[in-house]
């Protein structure tokens, strides 16, 4: 009997020691290393002290995507009301770390998987970072986006009859969206972009000019473009088309002519405020 109960108390102490050793196992398994790391953004010639500014305009998103092994671990979205806009923190675990970046001043985004879109897009800029984490690495990291957007200048040369309400800008091949893992331009529509035209530009000349960006790859690439006024009953009482506008990444297409009178005719030039440009006629 004596050496039954010895045998029993035996094996529950080394149950329980077991059970122990299995529950220090879990707690170090749980314990993962971590480092707090600032992200400092710019595209160059952002203050970083400040809201995040593009010519002069205010960002109004920046979106950080962690990615480990190839797999999404964490997303931080920050708005321009955001105290730290322009300087985000992330806590990452020690390891290696890609982490994709977007900002952007378009309208109504979605992110859906790794895409993000708009339903208006404006300027907006991209980068993929790498970031090896760790007890001795730097808790700040200063990164630099890259435009990935294009834009389309239209500027009406004669002068402006009454009545006009708004001038619709037609490209057939326009991008309302990137993929945020490679900067890439996605989401194609044709759809018309309207601007509304102030009545003070009734009778001018040479003053009225208008807007739209796209997101764009970095290779150069053409659509047709149609460009019409309405006046407030949609009536059409101006259009151009132009072939083969000529589009890139982080440059600026700038169109011009008369509408309104008869035989309208355009120019194009290519700006060279965001890189080299080239001039292109008809």
């Amino acid at each position: 009997m004596k050496k039954t109960m010895l045998l029993m108390m035996t094996a529950a102490v080394l149950l329980t020691g077991c059970t122990e050793h299995v529950r220090m196992n879990d707690m170090e398994d749980a314990v993962v290393a971590e480092r707090r790391v600032t992200f400092e953004v710019s595209n160059g010639d952002w203050n970083i002290t400040r809201a995040l500014e593009a010519d002069g305009v205010t960002m109004t998103d920046l979106w950080l995507f962690d990615y480990v092994d190839g797999a999404l671990v964490r997303t931080a979205h920050k708005v321009s009301t955001d105290a730290d806009f322009s300087s985000p923190s992330m806590s990452l675990q020690y390891g290696e770390h890609t982490i994709y970046f977007v900002a952007s001043r378009g309208k109504t985004p979605n992110v859906d998987g790794t895409s993000i879109t708009w339903a208006q897009p404006s300027d907006t800029f991209w980068k993929a970072v790498s970031v090896n984490v760790g007890s001795s690495s730097s808790s700040v990291v200063p990164v630099t986006l890259d435009r990935v957007a294009t834009k389309l200048r239209v500027a009406v040369t004669d002068e402006v009859p009454d009545g006009v309400a708004e001038i619709c800008v037609v490209p057939d091949v326009w991008w309302y969206g990137i993929d945020y893992m490679t900067g890439a331009a996605m989401l194609s529509q044709g759809i018309e972009r309207s601007v509304a035209v102030p009545a003070s530009y009734v009778g001018t000349t040479g003053q009225l000019a208008v807007s739209v960006f796209g997101m764009s790859d970095s290779d150069e690439w053409t659509t047709d473009v149609t460009i019409r006024a309405k006046d407030g009953n949609g009536n059409v009482v101006g259009i151009v088309a132009l072939d083969d506008v000529p589009f890139e990444r982080n440059r600026a297409t700038n169109v011009s002519g008369s509408l309104f009178a008869a035989g309208t005719t355009f120019s194009v030039s290519l700006n060279d405020a965001w890189t080299d440009s080239y001039d292109l006629e008809w």
